[in-house]
């Protein structure tokens, strides 16, 4: 990515906190420093509101000099060298000045060190005006997330290729991870919730496990291998007649695909594809209403009275009480990031933002199905990346 969009980058990001009266942002997170830096070497890196910013790296100060476009990087291991390091430079804030910290992100032995050192400045957080800066995707970003949908896809030509009875849940997994690992991916997925994780990047169940709710999801989870993680493949082998839900994020250089498909070992029977046709039918009306402006409250309550509709709102986004209240999120460097779409989230979302829409009916005692994709919201409305079909995939 050339040097000129992260400066561009900083640049706003001064904008937003001169006009928040904010003197300054300390950014640790390796995501929002790569956003910023352009390298996420271990690092604090120091925005002022007005001037220049300054990179203190913590480790491979060599490296992290190759990688950015910030002139000034200075070794520091604490933040009592940086702030030395600041008034050597004749940059250091004054006293009572607001600066901008990342309490969303930071753990709280760090949080605590940065309070005791910067004690003589009101903090406040600052992770608000970054997330809101990151949801607007520049054209180059959206051509990442386009990538990783590619690589999606030949992860869902690996599971058809996979798919056949006797086959466990864990194997299909490992098919679709290995296919994009193999051509370039990343091998892991982003969070930014503290307790988020996901066994290879996805969810692969099948059977009466999809409509088990585990986790924190409240939808479509698996069951795991273990209680160590109770949720995504688990060692169930496949059998014939089985839907089969595959929700993963692929990540390639940073940047996330969300996409999900449902499949089905062997042909698919009549209430089987009648329950896929009518979520299909939910999810393109969905789509329909996505555009600048629109809220992930007005999404998700749409796509409720859809369910409601079709007579399946008890088994829309979960089973009886243990349903999610969203349909969707924004994508990004991170699989989930901000906002969620649905119950409670009344900004209007801006031009530029890429979101997931990932409706599902679970019903116990049959099987759920899922579909997901990643959607571009453009001037004339939106623009659905990648051209996998809506199709309830089978292997005879």
């Amino acid at each position: 990515m050339e040097n000129n969009h992260f400066q561009e980058r900083v640049r706003k990001l001064q904008e937003r906190l001169r006009k928040s009266d904010i003197t300054a942002a300390l950014i640790m997170y390796s995501r929002d420093l790569y956003y910023y830096t352009g390298t996420a070497q271990p690092s604090n890196l120091w925005v002022p509101a007005d001037g220049n910013p300054v990179l203190f790296t913590r480790r491979a100060h060599e490296m992290a000099k190759e990688a950015t476009w910030i002139k000034q990087l200075i070794p520091a291991n604490s933040f009592k060298e940086m702030l030395q390091a600041l008034a050597e430079l004749g940059i250091s804030p004054q006293t009572g000045s607001t600066i901008g910290v990342q309490d969303d992100v930071l753990p709280t032995n760090i949080g605590l060190s940065v309070r005791k050192n910067l004690i003589d400045f009101k903090l406040v957080n600052v992770s608000k005006h970054i997330k809101k800066q990151r949801l607007v995707k520049e054209k180059i970003e959206v051509e990442a997330i386009k990538q990783s949908i590619e690589l999606w896809k030949k992860g869902h030509q690996a599971i058809l290729h996979s798919l056949r009875a006797g086959v466990t849940e864990y194997e299909l997994s490992a098919s679709m991870e290995y296919a994009a690992r193999s051509n370039g991916g990343d091998g892991l997925v982003w969070f930014r919730r503290w307790d988020a994780v996901l066994p290879g990047g996805g969810i692969v169940t099948s059977g009466p496990n999809a409509w088990e709710v585990s986790g924190h999801a409240m939808t479509v989870t698996g069951v795991g291998l273990s209680e160590t993680l109770p949720w995504g493949a688990s060692s169930r082998n496949i059998q014939k007649g089985d839907l089969i839900v595959v929700d993963y994020g692929i990540c390639k250089e940073g940047y996330h695909a969300d996409m999900a498909r449902t499949y089905c070992l062997g042909k698919p029977n009549e209430r089987q594809k009648d329950l896929w046709n009518h979520l299909v039918e939910l999810h393109l009306s969905v789509i329909e209403k996505v555009r600048p402006g629109v809220t992930g409250e007005e999404l998700f309550l749409h796509a409720e009275k859809l369910a409601e509709q079709k007579g399946y709102l008890d088994h829309f986004m979960g089973v009886g009480n243990n349903r999610g209240s969203y349909i969707g999120h924004a994508i990004g460097l991170e699989l989930d990031e901000d906002p969620v779409l649905g119950l409670g989230f009344q900004e209007p979302l801006p031009e530029g933002a890429v979101i997931t829409l990932e409706p599902k009916f679970m019903i116990p005692g049959f099987g759920s199905v899922m579909v997901e994709d990643d959607i571009l919201l453009t001037s004339s409305g939106h623009e659905v990346l990648g051209s996998l079909e809506h199709d309830l995939f089978y292997h005879d």
